[in-house]
């Protein structure tokens, strides 16, 4: 009894330790010294003896949230983008791709210290050094901007027995492990992308893949006659060392590594991720939801339905994009909300507008001239 009394008294002295105590005189409550408060969980961690970039770098993901953990090399921290813009005077497309700079580095020196490869890192975005040679003029001056995801959107990867008979590319990979992948073009991938050049469009692709096996994929794909990522029309490839996290201190946290289209257009307003998965993204206004790609059902059905369905993704999106400029230019408004109606998070106000009697033209119309009905997160 002595022994059990000892240990219900000490819990509960470390479960009070930490209680806010309200002053009688309407002041705020107050906490014991040794409690953690709000502001200083959200001030970034000082520079220290083991980790002197501790300051711009955000907590460590669990080795079990991160799907490629067990074929990651190099350092693959996740930086706080705000800071490095703050610190260093750099935009955010320099900042990010810092950050994939600096884990290049990592896997090609694994000798060399953190803060010699961020210094590296930092005079190679300093000096606007793309490693996709990134044609920002292109960005600047576009009309508007498409980015693309590729697996499931714009091709699939497979390997199943239909893939022999069923397949566009064949592709050697060698990380993150010495393969031989066979790529199915989505149907209409190619010319989705030759109609977007001619509309005056900069095309932009992004994986959330490993950078080596994504430009290889690419590097396969002629278009124009050119592998894909030399085409004039392509004005970056960007993959999963551009992904970002984002703090609470800078908005909505984004706790998943997630494409930030702010990379490519601050404004938001002349640029719109075609993708099929959305766990991928926090810009729901800005963001096409297609139905995923699979190429061993679109190889092997014999459901003339269903293999219309893939038939038809990539044209509609394309439809869309050029209904939404023609309304762009005869009512002046910008790209992006006038593809607003078409977006993940627009499109939830259009179908509500529908099933309140709406048709679907009336829809459109009416989330085009109240955007402000639609939110900016869900």
């Amino acid at each position: 009894m002595p022994l059990l009394r000892s240990l219900v008294l000490a819990s509960l002295g470390a479960a009070t330790a930490c209680v806010a105590t309200a002053s009688a005189t309407g002041a705020p409550p107050t906490t014991s010294p040794s409690c953690p408060t709000a502001s200083d969980a959200a001030t970034p961690a000082p520079p220290t003896a083991t980790d002197p970039l501790a300051a711009v770098t955000l907590d460590a993901r669990p080795a079990w949230a991160d799907r490629y953990a067990e074929t990651n090399a190099g350092d693959m921290r996740f930086f706080d983008i705000a800071a490095l813009m703050s610190k260093h005077g750099l935009g955010r497309d320099r900042a990010v791709e810092l950050q994939n700079h600096y884990r290049d580095l990592s896997r090609s020196d694994p000798g060399g210290s953190p803060a010699a490869h961020f210094d590296a890192a930092l005079a190679r975005a300093t000096a606007g050094q793309f490693e996709d040679r990134r044609a920002v003029e292109l960005l600047a001056k576009a009309r508007f901007i498409v980015v693309f995801d590729l697996d499931d959107t714009l091709y699939d990867q497979f390997y199943d027995a239909a893939a022999a008979g069923c397949h566009d590319l064949e592709v050697e990979h060698t990380r993150p492990k010495p393969t031989r992948r066979k790529l199915e073009l989505a149907p209409g991938a190619a010319a989705a992308l030759d109609r977007i050049a001619a509309l005056g469009g900069a095309i932009v692709i992004f994986s959330a893949y490993l950078d080596e096996p994504t430009v290889a994929n690419l590097r396969a794909w002629q278009f124009g006659g050119k592998p894909l990522p030399e085409h004039p029309a392509i004005a970056g490839v960007l993959t999963n060392s551009h992904l970002v996290l984002q703090p609470r201190k800078d908005g909505t946290p984004v706790v998943e590594p997630a494409k930030d289209l702010r990379i490519l257009d601050e404004s938001l307003t002349r640029v719109i991720l075609v993708d099929d998965n959305p766990l991928r993204t926090f810009q729901p206004r800005n963001v096409r939801v297609t139905h995923k790609f699979d190429a061993t059902r679109y190889c092997t059905t014999k459901d003339a339905k269903l293999r219309k369905l893939y038939e038809r993704t990539l044209p509609t999106v394309v439809a869309e994009i050029e209904e939404a400029l023609r309304y762009a230019t005869e009512h002046d408004v910008d790209f992006a909300r006038a593809y607003l109606p078409y977006s993940q998070i627009g499109g939830v106000a259009t179908a509500a507008l529908r099933e309140a009697g709406m048709s679907e033209r009336a829809a459109i119309a009416f989330v085009r001239a109240h955007p402000e009905i639609v939110e900016s997160e869900f």
